[in-house]
């Protein structure tokens, strides 16, 4: 169009440049072009050619390996969303599927066996422990009993005493021989008997107490070693980490046969029993009955109060405790018995109802730990985590592989995502076919991935078993240099011009510009969207079109054509026809549209500016031609107008 342009301008040059020699009073030498100052809007735009295409297109694959039973559509059917195009052999993924719920099932199985407490054999067990917490409370009670038939013996010893006059009573004494932390032993040291006479003694704990007697069988008696190994079967051990510590302590309440043994015992978190070796010579031959600390992790002063002593006699004693980790020994602390006297008596009195006191509280305690293990398996709060950890993943891992299984059966069969018409098929039935990927791209993304997609005009081949084309929604993909992309942007409305519908004008507008470039034979080029509205059916798949985007936009503005502006460095003009005379006057223009341009300031609406025009000058000397006079040709238009003018 441009060419054309020039070739008329120079004929037009030339004619009146021979009108002006051969007939110089002709009145077109001095005609003068000129446009009115106008109120309206001014445009820019930018101008591409692009191909018509579907708004999308979907490449469609089965996502399962397999042999194909059927294909349901042929090339130019026109499918709904959802409707099925072509199916393969679904044995193999519907038997991998139902391997994959069974698995399933029996992995949710255990995880609600774990959550509701765990098996059978762990409730049986909890079951067990029950029953010997209760055969821990009868032998503290039995025990209770044994400690207040102590005490009446002693308080009969005492009203005995007191008919014979109360004899005179001695000093007592206690030390110790050694280190008061224990060495670690390979065994529990056994008793024997090796005292003359008989002793009794009670014993007391933080937890438990008991008494037992020994003489000169140095062993307890029966009932205390019952009541021992009761607690010992009873006790629910916590995991331990050590031997135990003990250390032996000082002796108290000593008197002429009475004395009180202590010490103190930490079980390192492990089930330990304790007792106290005594005697009157360095072998320390006898033994009180073992009693069961418990399974803590802090030391525990424990006591035993030996009876039936010798008067005025010295005894050594030193601590013993045992757990399933070895044996500790507390070192030697030695004491004397005073002489008998009513005071001793009332003493060890005292000393049995204090024993009878802590065994009742080792039946509270008893009690406490049997109401415990109750409210354990009534509320089945002793469930194993990490048992239920781990089947809870089991089971996530399950419902995954599930899922999986679901997908690969779905994708034995070819479903259509998009409403349009089949482009391809390219596969029959009987093939075997491996898996793949379904795809649906718009038309923007076909033509940026494929160049020969382009090329061609049309929406691109697919490598997808079935592709299907959205024709009834249709874009154009057109390309601007970088120099003219910043000037493009999402939502600005665009004319669509058709090749082979020249009467055919579509609105658009831009709906995608790509954030990245192309680059052909060393140009930089930018992929743009516009979407046409509502496009008659006349318009095709494939067709060349012409789009220009309008890109600024300014209403309401004064404006004048583009050729009446000459700009010299950053100073524009327009020639003002004023009657019969033309004047240069100074402009400040705005936005630069197509053909017109905005004039901020310098001319009113209505006013006439001079136009570039044509002429052939009567003085020139050489008889050449006149030339085309034009926007930045020189200021106001040059002096030949103004001649023509003047």
């Amino acid at each position: 169009m441009l060419y054309g342009v020039l070739v008329l301008a120079f004929a037009a040059v030339a004619g009146l440049g021979l009108n002006y020699v051969f007939n110089p009073s002709s009145p077109a030498a001095s005609a003068v072009r000129t446009a009115t100052v106008e109120r309206g809007v001014v445009q820019t735009t930018e101008t591409s050619t692009g191909n018509i295409a579907g708004a999308s297109t979907a490449s469609l694959d089965f996502s399962t390996s397999g042999t194909v039973t059927a294909v349901d559509v042929a090339v130019g059917d026109h499918v709904h969303a959802g409707e099925v195009l072509a199916k393969i052999d679904p044995s193999q993924a519907e038997a991998a599927l139902s391997s994959a719920r069974a698995s399933l099932a029996a992995a949710q199985q255990n995880l609600a066996t774990a959550q509701q407490g765990g098996s059978s054999s762990t409730k049986t067990s909890n079951k067990a422990t029950l029953v010997n917490d209760q055969s821990s409370l009868a032998a503290a009670e039995q025990q209770l009993g044994s400690d207040e038939t102590a005490l009446a013996t002693a308080q009969s010893q005492l009203a005995a005493d007191e008919s014979l006059g109360c004899p005179t009573s001695g000093s007592s004494s206690a030390g110790s021989t050694g280190a008061s932390s224990g060495s670690s032993a390979s065994s529990s040291s056994s008793s024997s008997a090796s005292s003359s006479g008989s002793s009794t003694g009670t014993g007391s704990s933080g937890s438990t107490g008991s008494s037992g007697t020994s003489g000169s069988s140095g062993s307890p008696s029966s009932s205390s070693t019952g009541t021992t190994a009761a607690a010992e079967s009873s006790a629910v051990a916590l995991a331990s980490t050590a031997a135990p510590s003990a250390s032996t302590g000082a002796a108290s309440g000593v008197s002429a046969r009475t004395a009180t043994l202590s010490g103190s015992v930490d079980p390192n978190g492990a089930s330990t029993s304790y007792s106290f070796l005594y005697g009157r010579s360095s072998s320390l031959d006898e033994s009180t009955p073992a009693e069961i600390v418990g399974s803590g992790t802090s030391a525990t002063t424990v006591t035993f109060t030996l009876t039936n002593l010798r008067p005025d006699t010295t005894y050594g004693f030193r601590i013993v405790a045992t757990n399933a980790y070895g044996t500790v020994e507390g070192a030697v602390v030695n004491l004397t018995t005073e002489k008998t006297s009513c005071a001793t008596d009332r003493e060890t009195v005292t000393s049995d109802a204090q024993t009878v006191q802590h065994q009742t509280a080792a039946v509270n305690q008893a009690k406490l730990a049997l109401a415990a293990q109750q409210a354990s398996i009534a509320e089945t709060a002793q469930t194993n985590a990490t048992t239920i950890e781990q089947d809870r993943a089991t089971v996530d891992t399950d419902q995954a592989t599930v899922s999986s299984d679901e997908t690969a059966l779905a994708g034995t069969t070819i479903t259509s995502p998009i409403t349009g018409t089949v482009t391809a098929v390219n596969g029959s039935a009987g093939e075997t076919v491996s898996a793949g990927t379904s795809t649906v791209s718009s038309a923007a993304a076909l033509a940026t991935s494929s160049s020969s997609s382009s090329a061609s005009g049309g929406s691109g081949s697919s490598s997808g078993f079935i592709t299907v084309t959205n024709l009834g929604s249709l874009d154009v993909v057109v390309s601007f240099p970088e120099a003219d992309i910043g000037q493009v942007a999402v939502g600005q409305p665009a004319t669509v011009t058709l090749a082979a519908l020249t009467s055919t004008e579509l609105p658009g507008k831009v709906t995608w510009v790509s954030p990245t470039s192309t680059v052909s034979s060393n140009v930089v080029d930018y992929d743009v969207t516009i979407a046409l509205g509502d496009p008659p059916s006349t318009v095709r798949d494939g067709m060349t079109a012409d789009v220009s985007v309008v890109t600024a936009t300014e209403s309401g503005v004064l404006y004048v054509p583009s050729s009446a502006i000459t700009t010299v460095g950053t100073r524009s003009t327009v020639t003002v026809l004023q009657g019969k005379k033309q004047v240069t006057r100074q402009v400040v223009t705005g936005l630069v549209g197509s053909s017109t341009t905005q004039v901020v300031s310098g001319l009113k609406a209505g006013e006439q500016v001079v136009l570039p025009t044509v002429s052939v000058s009567s003085t020139a000397s050489s008889g050449t031609s006149g030339a085309f006079v034009g926007r930045g040709f020189g200021r106001g238009g040059g002096g030949f107008l103004r001649r023509l003018g003047g």
